[in-house]
């Protein structure tokens, strides 16, 4: 039987189509397949790359053209802190040539049995902003004055300065010193009075009676001793203190006896027995031969109402014979020129 014209052309045409189907399964199936293969290639590679680059037991001999590894862009590990020396430090007095490693940053000093010669490059601790103690707050003063002074000031040094040495002959006589223009009882010639021992009644008699001989109690006065002429003027010597016991002046000893001249008052002035130690034997004012008159003073200081008096061995007044020597203000004997005596 014979099939139609139009009936054979869609036989055929299904056919074809068929074929395409069945090539487009196949070369669907032989893709995934190739893909499958490639996938499987790269697995291999890159499994032969991680054992290519795996570290061997022993390092190689030969350096590498190329780094090992890249270098990572932070480190491998955070940086240690420390707070004490790394390492223990050394007993050697001297510095190693180069430092092992470097060294640690730490905030407590190394201790050494020696002190390091260097300077550090920073203060070993910084200033504190405050005082280390608070200063003292008080309204009143820590001690109380004392209503009085502790000491009174002393009127002189306490340490007497040392005196300058005298010269005077081994024995001499003390003449009431006499100058040109000196008017005494208004005469203007030269008068000579020397001392003398005498006996006086009282302190204030001008007329003692001179004697030429000296004896213990006894005092002084004035008599005439011109030269070439005789006289009962006593003679006298020196004795240096050196201010033994601590006491300035020097004693003024009727030579050739153990009696010296002795403040026994304000004013009156006797013979005793020589006693170094004595203040009241001590007088100030001796000058060596030479050196000019001499302004004779006890050396214990004379007092009123705290204020000192400046005295000075001289007579009453105006000089006659049998006047008195005593200790008188020094102003007065000045004005009367009689405050001056010199060694004949």
């Amino acid at each position: 039987m014979t099939l139609p014209t139009s009936r054979c052309s869609n036989a055929k045409l299904a056919a074809v189509g068929g074929s395409i189907v069945i090539s487009v399964g196949a070369i669907t199936v032989l893709g995934v397949m190739g893909g499958i293969e490639l996938h499987n290639t790269r697995v291999a590679a890159a499994l032969a790359l991680l054992e290519t680059d795996a570290p061997s037991d022993a390092p190689s001999t030969q350096p590498s053209n190329e780094p090992s590894a890249k270098p990572s862009l932070r480190p491998s590990s955070s940086p240690t802190v420390s707070t004490s020396p790394s390492l223990q430090p050394t007993t050697s007095l001297s510095p190693s040539a180069v430092p092992s490693v470097n060294p640690s940053i730490s905030f407590v000093p190394t201790s050494s049995a020696q002190p390091s010669t260097d300077p550090s490059a920073t203060p070993s601790s910084s200033p504190s902003s405050l005082p280390s103690a608070s200063p003292t707050v008080s309204t009143s003063p820590t001690f109380n004055p004392t209503r009085r002074p502790t000491n009174r000031p002393t009127n002189k040094p306490t340490n007497k300065p040392t005196p300058k040495p005298v010269s005077l002959p081994s024995s001499f006589r003390l003449r009431l010193h006499w100058e040109k223009g000196d008017f005494w009882q208004d005469e203007p010639w030269e008068r000579w009075f020397c001392m003398a021992c005498a006996h006086c009644s009282n302190v204030f008699d001008e007329n003692c009676d001179v004697v030429n001989y000296c004896q213990e109690n006894m005092m002084l006065a004035l008599t005439e001793c011109r030269p070439n002429q005789w006289t009962n003027a006593a003679r006298f010597s020196m004795l240096p203190g050196n201010n033994q016991f601590n006491l300035e002046g020097d004693q003024l000893k009727v030579a050739n006896s153990n009696l010296c001249l002795s403040l026994v008052s304000a004013r009156k002035l006797i013979l005793e027995t020589c006693n170094a130690s004595k203040i009241e034997q001590r007088f100030t004012g001796f000058r060596s031969v030479g050196e000019g008159a001499m302004e004779i003073a006890p050396a214990k200081v004379s007092e009123k109402d705290g204020v000192v008096i400046e005295r000075c061995l001289t007579q009453h007044h105006h000089p006659r014979p049998g006047e008195r020597i005593y200790s008188e203000i020094c102003k007065l004997a000045r004005v009367a020129d009689t405050n001056l005596w010199a060694t004949y």
